[in-house]
């Protein structure tokens, strides 16, 4: 080989272990550019996962304390019911005693009247007739327990309107339906109207979806709906007190919601989700909304008569 062709080979050598050279240098950049990308990427998405982490638990402290502070309202409504449920109670015992205080003392002074003290005069022998009155077994001599309580104060809550003999519920129940009602701002009636629908006042009543008791509430997936309803009202709705209140509580929150009895009907029949479509398609009412409103109608002229404490 001639040398200037050896010369030209070298030369050409010399270019290509150059570019070889830049080749490797700009893979190597590249490589670490890649690199570091791979590591700010990782970094962010450790970032984006610890800021959801954070989200998720700040939300989960505020439905906590939210359902905490729910209970607690629920709890002073549910106080603040008894309280006046027995403050009535207490005043009708006070009026049936006064009562009962004014009858003794109305035969006492018909038994003494001046005809009765010439009698007894003329007579020593001759007991006073407000014996007789203490004689009878249905009267009470204001001493001790009143053995006729209990009935005295069933009398006067038929009387005032708490209970009905109209409805077809004992009254332990019927006193659960209005202290519940009231506490979660159910109208009466409404709630009378879906267990008439629902069960017709059975508390044994299993539906098709194995909805339970008189206000016929579905458990859900693996009793979910109940556990719901549990947390929500504190009561277990498998028994007559929590059925009656988890009724009431969703009558009461769908009221709330909607301001309608038709719609509250319907969102307790299928469901939220279900009763929202139905009114995008135009469906205002069901053959059971339909039903449970011309129930409340026709209970709101039976119990109304009674308007709270």
């Amino acid at each position: 080989m001639s040398q200037r062709k050896a010369k030209e080979y070298r030369q050409a050598m010399e270019q290509y272990r150059g570019v070889v050279e830049d080749v490797d240098d700009l893979k190597r950049r590249i490589g670490a550019m890649e690199a570091r990308h791979r590591r700010e990427d990782q970094l962010e998405e450790i970032s984006r996962r610890q800021a959801r982490r954070e989200a998720e638990k700040r939300e989960a402290n505020r439905a906590e304390y939210r359902e905490h502070m729910r209970k607690i309202n629920a709890e002073k409504r549910r106080r603040k019911i008894a309280r006046r449920r027995i403050a009535f109670l207490a005043c009708m015992a006070i009026l049936a005693l006064a009562l009962v205080c004014a009858l003794v003392t109305a035969c006492s002074a018909r038994g003494n009247g001046p005809a009765e003290e010439r009698e007894i005069n003329s007579t020593a022998t001759i007991s006073p007739p407000v014996t007789l009155v203490t004689a009878e077994p249905d009267m009470w001599d204001g001493e001790g327990e009143d053995p006729l309580e209990a009935e005295k104060i069933e009398e006067a809550l038929l009387a005032s309107g708490y209970f009905s003999i109209a409805v077809p519920m004992c009254y332990e129940y019927q006193d659960y339906m209005r202290t519940y009602c009231a506490a979660y701002e159910c109208p009466y009636p409404l709630a009378l109207a879906v267990a008439e629908v629902e069960s017709h006042f059975n508390m044994e009543a299993v539906g098709a979806a194995g909805e339970v008791g008189i206000m016929q509430l579905n458990p859900g997936p693996d009793g979910a709906y109940h556990a719901e309803l549990e947390a929500a009202t504190g009561l277990d709705p498998n028994t007559p007190s929590g059925n009656i209140a988890a009724g009431c509580y969703l009558l009461g929150k769908y009221m709330q919601e909607y301001g309608d009895a038709n719609k509250a009907a319907m969102a307790y029949n299928m469901g939220v989700s279900g009763a929202e479509n139905a009114w995008v398609e135009g469906i205002a009412s069901t053959d059971y909304s339909t039903a449970v409103v011309e129930a409340m109608e026709r209970w709101e002229v039976t119990v109304n008569a009674w308007n709270g404490i």
